[in-house]
């Protein structure tokens, strides 16, 4: 089966989608627990996802919840059903992860916070 990828610095597996109960498409991740894990173990081994508190050479202020890829979106927050604030879907490493942790791959310029049609609807 072929697949697309998408550039952020590097190759990017574009996210696979699943319908919930109501119809509405998430991300496999915030819906499987065990794509989730496995995704996240992914992660930890590839990227040193971790809570930069054990360590690291991560500055602090380079966590999930202000990065380029954080995805928050109410779309997406309403698919991992945590209303906290606390977790937020990686759309690089596509798992849901945790708001004060951070990784090798943070990126500048988050969180994603609007979808962008609801944004520059008029303007699409």
């Amino acid at each position: 089966m072929p697949s697309i990828t998408i550039t952020f610095g590097e190759m990017t597996p574009v996210d696979q989608f699943m319908d919930d109960d109501d119809g509405k498409k998430c991300p496999v991740a915030t819906r499987d627990e065990a794509v989730n894990e496995k995704n996240k173990e992914s992660a930890v081994e590839t990227a040193d996802y971790r809570d930069p508190a054990d360590g690291g050479t991560s500055r602090l202020s380079d966590v999930c919840g202000n990065c380029g890829a954080y995805n928050q979106t109410d779309d997406v927050l309403e698919c991992i059903g945590d209303e906290s604030g606390d977790v937020g879907y990686c759309q690089l490493l596509k798992f849901v992860c945790a708001a004060d942790h951070t990784c090798d791959k943070w990126v500048e310029g988050g969180p994603i916070t609007s979808d962008l049609e609801d944004d520059y609807g008029e303007y699409l």
